[in-house]
């Protein structure tokens, strides 16, 4: 097992961090993958820890990837090509739902938020698992994943699936490449079934249940080269839907907090907003920075952050009333700041109300 630590972890030794599990990790090239990427999608707020689970081959135990990443099959031919080296997908889930996890919360500050990544095979284990276990996993990142397994058989399991078995709403990214039976024999099925699962998640019955991405790379990747372009766009996807979606923003903070895994301030939650406007999210942004002020009322930074999304928005009215707000709480601050600092905020707050009151 592979363990990536962020410089954030060690900088802020009260931080907790939400944990991403990468499959396939015995190629040691997908757990770096991951967690480079997750570098360059997070900035400066949103690091992750990245645990990545080895599934290596061992022959003379008729252990290999397949072995852990398989449920067990139920058709002839399929049984007939895998042999032993299948089949084993529930007692790998139990080993991480009962091990690995419980060893990383308990080792590290973790959250409880957790995203699986899996790439082929290991994307049909994580489906599995979300099937299966839905509540172990948060997120789930599915590149390339094998649906035609066992005649389609994570299709049937789908297709079963009870919207009130899941509890809240799951986030799903679905990727696949050029799977096609033209390019060789051994893809029969793969891009059908990868339809097939997308078409059943569509369904109107699980819009409150399963938010959907997917991304079809058939047309310029093939199964070996689609990986890294996978994670960046699954991991990329997920932290916006996370982290810059002004009701989710919302409501995952709320809920950290109320269980005692953050602290809330002004100037936490004055990040969060930007980290939605700087990604041009500027409607998210004035969600989070409204529920911001809700909370610190009297933070005068934080009116003028929503003084500027306005503007932005091109909404210059309210800009100027923010801006005006802005200036009102420092006000109150004026005796309890050092003159000097209350000086430059005050005149930046009032050259941004001019600016847009001209």
């Amino acid at each position: 097992m592979w363990i990536y630590t962020p410089w954030q972890y060690e900088e802020y030794p009260d931080k907790r961090l939400e944990t991403i599990y990468v499959f396939d990790a015995q190629g040691r090239e997908y757990f770096d993958i991951v967690h480079s990427t997750v570098q360059f999608l997070g900035g400066q707020e949103f690091a992750f820890i990245v645990v990545g689970i080895e599934s290596p081959f061992i022959e003379e135990k008729n252990q290999s990837r397949n072995t852990d990443f398989l449920p067990k099959a139920t058709d002839k031919e399929t049984i007939e090509k895998y042999g032993d080296f299948s089949g084993g997908a529930d007692k790998f889930l139990s080993f991480v739902k009962t091990e690995v996890v419980p060893f990383i919360d308990k080792r590290y500050r973790t959250l409880s938020e957790r995203v699986a990544v899996g790439y082929s095979n290991g994307g049909t284990f994580i489906s599995y698992s979300f099937l299966k276990e839905p509540d172990l996993f948060d997120a789930y990142i599915a590149i390339s994943p094998n649906y035609a397994y066992d005649k389609g058989q994570l299709v049937e399991r789908f297709s079963d699936l009870v919207p009130k078995n899941l509890k809240g709403e799951k986030f799903v990214f679905i990727s696949n490449s050029n799977e096609s039976i033209e390019t060789a024999e051994r893809w029969a099925g793969w891009s059908e079934s990868n339809e097939k699962v997308i078409e059943i998640i569509k369904n109107p019955k699980f819009k409150s249940r399963i938010h959907l991405e997917t991304k079809d790379f058939s047309e310029t990747e093939d199964h070996g080269t689609t990986f890294p372009i996978g994670v960046f766009y699954g991991l990329k996807t997920f932290i916006d839907y996370q982290f810059r979606t002004g009701e989710n923003t919302t409501a995952y903070y709320d809920r950290l907090a109320k269980q005692n895994l953050v602290k809330l301030t002004p100037e936490f939650v004055n990040t969060l907003a930007y980290e939605c406007f700087w990604n041009q999210k500027i409607t998210d942004a004035i969600t989070v920075i409204n529920w911001a002020i809700e909370k610190f009322p009297d933070a005068h930074n934080l009116y003028d952050s929503r003084g500027e999304f306005y503007e932005k928005a091109g909404e210059l009215e309210k800009a100027k009333n923010s801006f005006q707000n802005a200036i009102d709480q420092l006000v109150k601050y004026k005796e309890k700041m050092d003159k000097e600092e209350y000086a430059k905020k005050m005149e930046y707050y009032e050259g941004n109300f001019q600016r847009v009151s001209d």
